[in-house]
């Protein structure tokens, strides 16, 4: 995946020779910190910046879209998955800071809230978001196919989940403001190491969907997990392949 000079300057802490990555606002820093909202996690240590992820691709683009090279190493198996997950801690105080200032903080899971996102970069953010901890689901309906054969039709949702009410009512707020989709919010609860929580659930129909894809994957070549892309891409028709 090439990665395309950062565009677009932000307030950044201390001097350019004393930060490891580039802190610009970029399709790929903004995919990254979707990411981080999501999978990620801030220590108290002030200066650790951990991505958790059974994908091991998706961290390596995150890597890929920061410049470094740290280490992906094997995360211990959570009580409530079986699958094989892998780690990656960055150490970085400016970008710690960094993210701070935009709205990230440790133990961030059930209280976060809006996010100082620029809208030119939010549907990489969104990107992210997705990939982190949202899901696209795809599937030929023929419920009605007794009544009559030709009633088959096509159908995809986007979810987008949170353990944080404000945060993803603030997601909501966003889509509809830049592209005036609304979608439904719903609560659910769900397993975890702990018992039960509730989590929040945006979703989007067809028709909405198929909009907001073409609007998150609106180039060929963005960082992104690849098998959600493939899911994506029938429905893409904006981006140039």
């Amino acid at each position: 995946m090439r990665i395309k000079p950062h565009e677009g300057s932000i307030p950044s802490l201390g001097t350019k020779k004393s930060m490891s990555i580039p802190l610009r606002w970029s399709s790929e820093l903004a995919y990254v910190v979707g990411i981080i909202t999501t999978d990620g996690s801030l220590s108290i240590d002030g200066r650790h910046v951990t991505i958790t992820s059974t994908d091991e691709q998706l961290l390596k683009t995150c890597l890929m879209c920061l410049q470094k090279t740290t280490r992906i190493s094997l995360s211990p198996k959570g009580s409530l998955s079986k699958k094989t997950a892998y780690r990656v801690q960055i150490g970085d105080v400016h970008f710690y800071h960094w993210l701070l200032n935009i709205g990230l903080f440790p133990r961030k899971s059930l209280t976060i809230k809006s996010l100082c996102i620029p809208n030119k970069y939010f549907c990489d953010f969104l990107r992210g978001h997705l990939d982190g901890d949202g899901s696209i689901i795809h599937y030929t309906d023929r419920y009605l196919i007794k009544s009559n054969p030709s009633y088959v039709y096509d159908r995809v949702f986007v979810y987008f989940l949170s353990a944080s009410g404000i945060h993803i009512q603030w997601i909501r707020r966003k889509i509809k403001e830049l592209k005036n989709l609304h979608g439904s919010l719903s609560p659910s609860k769900s397993k975890t190491q702990k018992g039960t929580a509730i989590v929040y659930r945006l979703k989007y129909s067809t028709k909405e969907t198929k909009l907001l894809l073409n609007w998150m994957y609106y180039r060929s070549g963005l960082p992104c997990l690849h098998r959600k892309y493939q899911i994506a891409k029938p429905y893409i028709t904006l981006s140039s392949e």
